[in-house]
């Protein structure tokens, strides 16, 4: 049956249905329907009804011929299938068809599906569909279960009281999923497929796929070869112990251990690969040159590396001891982890490529949908029209003349389509094509009795069966009953098996015994003798009565696999004397002197390493075993452990604090400290006291208005020279001010240089160094206390020079002043990078609240700011 030609008719009546909205097509799809079943048994066509149909108007014709069409091929299929079947049933020939009728391959398909229903009933085996598809699952259960009826065409059965046809519920006859992988609805004379929320119906009408909106799970559609998880993207495959997931991310495949290094098996052990592991055997020990090891996957002695270092996308194999690829899409060490995106092994790496239909986008880079039909890629016909689907395309019919027939262009007709000389059938290697009307059939090349059609060669050749079997007329290979020939002795009785036979003795005797030649008693077997015992390599076999046994040599014992392994003295207490390290071997172990340790008589002693004077550069200490090497204080012992290596102080203990307050100048075997111009050592030997060149007359500050002023490392000479009208003061106590005092405060009215002039002057020196914490109070100034004038304070930033590239230079914002009332405090802001000189200038503006008299006091701050402080 052409089921995909039946479902596009079927869409075709759907799609007219929709035309008629005041629901008439119920009544037209009877009446047509009746005339197609009824055509069907006139005609051997369906598609040349002579006439319009009566009782349906002129608009509905068009839909009414489509309807009669199918109804009658639809008769005519369940009609050869009936036939088929009543002649399956009588096993009548070999299922030979009549090419020239309509339906003839469904005919072939029921009569060979009933033959393989009642040979499965007929060897007791169980009744389970072989999931071919429909009509075949159910006519093969039909009559495997022997619930046959003829005559009462597909879907339907006769009832016990009269002729009339019931409807067979093929949902309940079968077991769920043999029809529909999912949901199966019985309709009047047949069966249909639906789908849970989320599915879609394949085009085979049973077999439900997910749809891209919907997350599946393992319990709705596991996909998986093992085992399956769900996660929030679906279904995820896991493989067992030993397996391995292949490219299709759903099928395990075996691991082959051996191959790939994972074994565990012993240097005298061959390991052998199983479905899911593998084990060790026996096998000749194989001894590699020095330096070499042996191989087991190329069965040859390699070069030892001296390094496990490997290359990137390399590993090291301890087994065979060198680098091998890391197939990073097996052991999941891959980031391929985008939609549509799998990963693709080389040599030493891992490439990211994209799914069989998709591409991979150069800006997003991510996988995407190749579009075949609008890049031409396509293989449709001229009567297709190709439609974009995910990862491929599908090619759709333009006209709809149904599979298997051909639009006229002149006549407009459907004409059969020879699948056989346009060489567009599908028939294998062994079958010849035969055209049908809008289909083709498949006929199976006949070879002679005992041979069977090869599809390597394409011939007919001779079957080799196995031994105890032997060809068919079928070319089947078939069990011989050997007992036919009476091979077993006298006391025997012969039970054929498959491909082979049996002879069970008639007396029974215990395991490890047999009948005796007389054949009335039972004789011990010696499995030694016969070699029928399972002793492993290397083991002894001693006969029992009714058994054996397998012996192990001395200094071996049997392990829980049974095979004979060394016994490790060394594990039993104290098999050595003391000094001495025990070294197992093979059956035996012997006793070795511990390092550093020489064996005198039967006794280990210490061997004093250092009587050689030219182990350590300084100090040698011997210790029980071994030595060890000592330095000199100031020396540390080097990498390898002999020679000694001067200690830098200066740089060693930089990070736990200063060793000097100056410089630290290393010193084989210790350090020393010295201190810059302008700095002493004191007698610690560390610390940096800064010279007062001052007070010790080391300055060279010279004239009656020069001031020496010492800094931290060295000093300055300000000059002060008081201005015209001004006197100058001594020094304060503390040396770092000069006052300028104002000789007379009288003037003349119209002398304005008098009048303006300060009522006093002073120059203040300071010094800090660079970076001081801050807030940090500088200076402060006081004018009367009396509440009879106001003061106005005015701080300005006269000058500022650098003394080394990179300083910042201070301004205004550097500088806090606080006034209250007549007192005023400089404070400092921000902190002040060193070396610089900064003059700042004071101002105290006093004036009388009676007379208005307005006078001030200027004080001139000389900031000395040096470079890091020195301890």
């Amino acid at each position: 049956m052409d089921m995909q030609f039946l479902l596009f008719q079927l869409s075709v009546i759907a799609i007219v249905r929709l035309s008629y909205v005041k629901g008439e097509l119920g009544n037209i799809v009877e009446t047509c329907c009746m005339a197609g079943t009824d055509w069907a048994q006139q005609d051997s066509r369906c598609d040349n009804y002579p006439s319009v149909v009566s009782k349906v108007e002129d608009t509905d014709q068009q839909a009414c011929r489509l309807i009669l069409e199918v109804c009658c091929v639809k008769a005519k299929q369940n009609a050869q299938c009936e036939k088929g079947k009543q002649d399956g049933q009588a096993q009548l020939g070999s299922c030979v068809v009549r090419v020239t009728e309509m339906g003839t391959e469904d005919y072939k398909e029921c009569c060979q599906c009933c033959r393989l229903g009642g040979m499965t009933r007929a060897m007791g085996m169980e009744c389970q569909p072989p999931k071919i598809g429909i009509p075949c699952d159910i006519t093969f259960m039909e009559c495997c279960t022997g619930i046959i009826n003829p005559g009462g065409g597909e879907g339907h059965s006769y009832t016990n009281r009269s002729t009339d046809i019931a409807d067979i519920d093929e949902c309940t006859v079968f077991s769920p999923e043999q029809l529909c992988s999912q949901i199966c609805i019985n309709t009047i004379g047949s069966y249909r497929c639906t789908c849970r929320q989320g599915y879609s119906l394949a085009r085979d009408g049973r077999t439900c796929y997910l749809t891209s909106s919907v997350v599946a799970t393992c319990e709705e559609n596991n996909p998986c070869n093992q085992d399956c998880v769900d996660t929030d993207s679906g279904p995820k495959c896991l493989c067992h112990n030993g397996f391995q997931l292949t490219k299709d991310r759903v099928t395990c495949e075996d691991i082959d251990e051996c191959r790939m290094g994972k074994a565990k098996c012993g240097p005298s052990e061959v390991c052998v690969n199983t479905v899911g592991n593998y084990t060790c055997q026996p096998g000749n020990q194989v001894t590699c040159p020095t330096g070499f090891v042996y191989d087991s996957t190329s069965r040859r002695c390699v070069l030892r590396r001296t390094s496990t270092d490997c290359s990137a996308g390399y590993g090291f194999n301890t087994v065979s001891g060198i680098c091998e690829d890391i197939d990073e899409c097996i052991v999941q060490q891959h980031n391929c982890s985008s939609p549509n995106e799998v990963c693709e092994n080389n040599a030493g790496s891992y490439g990211c490529v994209c799914s069989e239909g998709f591409y991979q986008n150069p800006r997003s880079r991510n996988c995407e949908d190749i579009d075949e039909c609008a890049r031409r890629m396509d293989q449709c016909t001229s009567s297709q029209r190709c439609e974009n689907t995910i990862g491929s395309y599908a090619c759709r019919r333009l006209v709809g003349c149904g599979t298997g027939y051909t639009l006229d262009e002149e006549t407009q007709e459907c004409k059969d389509q020879n699948e056989c000389e346009l060489g567009i059938h599908d028939c294998v290697a062994g079958y010849s094509c035969v055209n049908l009307q809008g289909s083709f059939r498949c006929v199976a090349v006949t070879c002679p009795q005992g041979q069977r059609f090869s599809q390597t060669t394409k011939q007919c050749e001779s079957v080799i069966c196995p031994r105890g079997l032997r060809a068919d007329s079928y070319g089947m290979c078939t069990d011989i009953d050997e007992c036919e020939k009476t091979p077993c002795e006298s006391f025997q009785r012969c039970v054929n098996t498959y491909g082979s036979y049996q002879c069970i003795n008639l007396i029974n005797c215990r395991p490890g015994f047999e009948v005796g030649p007389s054949g009335d008693t039972c004789v011990d077997i010696d499995e030694c003798q016969r070699g029928t015992h399972d002793c492993k390599a290397g083991q002894e076999c001693s006969n029992r009565p009714g058994s054996f046994v397998c012996a192990c040599p001395q200094g071996y014992r049997h392990d829980p696999s049974g095979q004979c392994a060394d016994i490790n003295e060394c594990l039993f207490g104290s098999v050595c004397p003391l000094n001495s390290r025990c070294v197992n071997t093979q059956g035996s172990y012997a006793c070795e002197c511990s390092d550093g340790l020489q064996k005198v008589g039967s006794y280990c002693e210490d061997i004093d390493e250092c009587q050689n004077s030219n182990l350590c550069q300084h100090r040698c200490v011997n210790i029980v075993g071994s030595y060890h090497c000592m330095c000199n204080p100031g020396y540390s012992l080097a990498a390898d452990q002999r020679t000694c290596i001067d200690i830098d102080e200066c740089q060693e203990y930089s990070s736990r604090g200063r060793l000097c307050g100056g410089d630290c100048i290393n010193e084989l075997g210790s350090y020393r400290c010295s201190c810059p111009e302008g700095w002493r050592l004191l007698g610690n030997g560390r610390s940096c006291q800064d010279i007062n060149e001052c007070e010790e007359g080391l300055s060279k500050c010279q004239g009656p208005d020069t001031t020496c002023f010492n800094t931290r490392g060295s000093y300055k000479c300000p000059v002060v020279e008081c201005p015209s009208g001004f006197v100058r003061t001594p020094l304060g106590p503390r040396q770092n001010s000069v006052r300028c005092k104002r000789i007379s405060f009288t003037c003349r009215q119209d002398d304005q240089e008098c009048l303006n002039a300060p009522l006093s002057l002073s120059y203040n020196f300071l010094t800090f160094p660079t970076n001081v914490k801050i807030p940090t109070d500088l200076f402060s100034m006081s004018g009367p206390q009396t509440t009879e004038k106001n003061f106005n304070w005015i701080l300005e930033v006269v000058s500022a020079r650098p003394l080394q590239a990179g300083v910042q230079p201070a301004n205004r914002s550097f500088f806090e002043l606080t006034s209250k009332i007549s007192n005023a405090v400089v404070s400092l802001r921000d902190r002040i990078s060193g070396p610089q000189d900064i003059e700042l200038k004071l101002t105290m503006e006093i004036t009388d609240r009676y007379s208005g008299y307005k006078g001030t006091a200027i004080s001139s701050i000389f900031l000395y700011v040096t470079s890091e402080d020195i301890m």
